[in-house]
């Protein structure tokens, strides 16, 4: 149709993101004990909060199995801080913070839901 714009192919996750990850964050689990804080030079906190700036959402859903919590944060990770968050999430003993397409969550299945071919 002319004056229309013209159509572009769908981003692909990696472009929705802009190159960043997203994270998940059970703040029931942390055992603020500040590792994390400390190997990422403060992107998370001590109580292994990531920065309030990146918060997408707080979600609540009923667990599937007996090792995860109820509620749980999701953040963007900017693509700068991945490697460094990545080794954050290593050292965190807890495991209180994933990323969340390797998350158990209902979220995560929905996102898988909605990106898969």
């Amino acid at each position: 149709m002319r004056g229309s714009p013209p159509l572009s192919p769908p981003l692909s996750g990696r472009e929705r993101l802009q190159g960043g990850r997203l994270l998940v964050f059970f703040p029931d689990d942390t055992l603020s004990d500040g590792v994390s804080d400390q190997v990422t030079r403060g992107f998370f906190d001590e109580h292994n909060v990531p920065p309030w700036d990146t918060w997408v959402g707080m979600f609540r859903e009923d667990p599937e199995s007996d090792t995860q919590s109820a509620d749980y944060l999701i953040a963007w990770v900017p693509p700068v801080f991945l490697e460094s968050v990545a080794y954050g999430m290593l050292v965190n003993p807890e495991q209180c913070i994933q990323w969340l397409e390797d998350s158990t969550t209902m979220m995560a299945k929905r996102l898988k839901d909605l990106t898969a071919p």
